[in-house]
C-alpha cells in the first residue's frame, strides 16, 4: 500500500520513485541519507529478527562514499538512535542534522497542541 501511494504521488508530481534493497545502490547520488529506529518501543520481541533483517544497513561514511552519495550529503534520523543504525562518526559529524530535526519536530508538536488545545475567544 505504501509503495502504491508513493508511485501514485510520484506520477502526480511528474517524478520517479525508485526502491532498493541494497543500501549502497540507494545512496547513489543522495543529497540526504536517512535512517529510522530499527526497533521501536513495543517491538522489543521483534529485535532479533529486525537486527537480522537490517544487517548491512548501518549508515556509515564507508557506505556513503562507496555507494556514491553526493560530496555534501546530509544525515537525518528521527531519534532515539541506536549504534547499530548509524556509526558515531556519521551521527556526531557536521553532516548530521538530527538535533535540528528534533528541535523542528518539538516546535511542530507545540504548534499542534496550541491549535488543538488553546482556548478560543
Amino acid at each position: 500500500a505504501v509503495r502504491m501511494q508513493a508511485d501514485a504521488d510520484a506520477k502526480a508530481a511528474n517524478v520517479q520513485v525508485e526502491f532498493f534493497t541494497d543500501p549502497k545502490l540507494a545512496v547513489k547520488d543522495a543529497d540526504i541519507i536517512v535512517t529510522d529506529t530499527w526497533v521501536s518501543m513495543g517491538q522489543e520481541a521483534e529485535k532479533a529478527q529486525r537486527m537480522s533483517d537490517f544487517a548491512g544497513y548501518q549508515v556509515s561514511m564507508e557506505m556513503a562514499e562507496s555507494g556514491g552519495a553526493k560530496r555534501d550529503w546530509t544525515f537525518m534520523h528521527c531519534l532515539p538512535r541506536k549504534p547499530e543504525e548509524v556509526t558515531d562518526e556519521v551521527f556526531y559529524s557536521d553532516r548530521s542534522v538530527v538535533f535540528q530535526e528534533a528541535e523542528n519536530r518539538k516546535w511542530t508538536i507545540l504548534a499542534a497542541f496550541a491549535a488543538l488545545l488553546a482556548k478560543r475567544n
